[in-house]
């Protein structure tokens, strides 16, 4: 069983950051039905939900023109990428307290899953 620790440091979010809500669904009910959003390999059940706000810059002001909320749902493999591209994309707006990433991973997932198949 992997740990929340675990699950953090694999999907690579930082340990204090204000822009991240990291979450664990242990029964997974907010998954039922989800498939990764990419279908690379046939229908997945997804692992983890994205939910973050995409910032548009202005560069008069140094601050987010408007926020929009992207939403994605993952296997792990590709939520990694996209956690990490949410990351890049806030990192200038860090500062702001309505630019967030809000990462809630299957609870399942972390029972059973293989380290193999995280590492992967």
């Amino acid at each position: 069983m992997l740990t929340e620790t675990q699950a953090r440091e694999l999907l690579g979010l930082p340990e204090k950051d204000p822009r991240v809500d990291f979450q664990v669904d242990w029964d997974g009910r907010e998954f039922k039905d989800s498939e990764c959003d990419y279908d690379t390999h046939g229908p997945a059940t997804a692992a983890v939900v994205v939910d973050w706000t995409r910032p548009g810059f202005d560069p008069d002001t140094d601050r987010p023109n408007s926020l929009t909320l992207d939403e994605g749902a993952y296997c792990w493999e590709h939520a990694v990428a996209e956690i990490a591209d949410a990351l890049d994309e806030t990192a200038p707006f860090a500062h702001d307290d309505e630019v967030y990433i809000k990462v809630v991973v299957n609870g399942w997932y972390l029972r059973y899953a293989m380290p193999t198949q995280v590492a992967a």
